[in-house]
């Protein structure tokens, strides 16, 4: 089964930290995804650009209309994650203890469902990557059909992304719920059943895809947003 590995951090703290303290992070991420690849269970991964760099487009009055900054105003904000295949939920956590984590922010482990990594795609073009991130609703669960419809206009859509070279990956979430999340306390590891922080809106499914531009990352992302109301572009730092 696949988990997602996503790192919470508080930005101000990390923005205060010296370039050495930032590279020794970095190293232990880069020996962390060796470790994964190693051992069979690498997906994905991707780091994301500050939350000061995204945008949020939500529905209102049946229009897209862009705003900037992130779709939560929180001190713990994404900053990457992971998508890793594994036996239990049990295993994902224990991978998520191996990653880096300070006495700031959080590691939520969550299960992912469908997605697609297609491996027929024309080759990735485009200058940048960019997430975009669906924003789902604790109160306002959307009818089945609805949910098939988006299911369907995504698979559609990827299909063109891909044969444009501009398809990195997609992956749909399971609510947050069923998440886990680790926190560094007193100098250990706890872990504690629930998503990292307590909100009507929760991440529910991303794309990740190659674009030359901002403004082009906007387009495809109100094509995707079909059947979610609100959905958080961020550009993705280069590999």
């Amino acid at each position: 089964m696949m988990y997602m590995l996503m790192i919470m951090t508080d930005e101000s703290s990390e923005s205060a930290l010296s370039p050495a303290a930032v590279g020794e992070i970095v190293a232990q991420h880069e020996a962390f995804g060796r470790e994964l690849r190693a051992a069979g269970k690498f997906v994905d991964a991707h780091r994301l650009h500050f939350s000061r760099e995204a945008l949020t487009i939500r529905l209102q009055q049946g229009k897209a209309v862009v705003h900037d900054g992130p779709f939560a105003e929180t001190k713990e904000i994404l900053g990457g994650f992971y998508l890793i295949d594994v036996d239990s939920r049990e295993e994902a956590i224990e991978w998520a203890k191996k990653l880096p984590l300070r006495d700031v922010g959080a590691i939520e482990v969550r299960p992912a469902r469908t997605g697609a990594q297609w491996r027929e795609a024309a080759p990735i073009r485009g200058a940048m990557k960019f997430v975009v991130m669906f924003i789902a609703n604790y109160d306002k669960p959307p009818p089945r059909a609805d949910v098939f419809r988006a299911i369907d206009s995504h698979y559609e859509i990827s299909l063109e992304l891909a044969a444009l070279g501009k398809f990195v990956g997609s992956r749909s979430l399971e609510p947050s719920a069923a998440a886990a999340t680790l926190r560094m306390v007193n100098g250990g590891t706890v872990v504690v059943d629930g998503p990292f922080a307590e909100t009507k809106e929760f991440v529910a499914g991303y794309f990740v895809i190659a674009c030359d531009s901002r403004d082009e990352a906007i387009e495809w992302a109100r094509q995707l947003m079909l059947g979610s109301e609100v959905c958080e572009v961020r550009p993705v730092w280069a590999e």
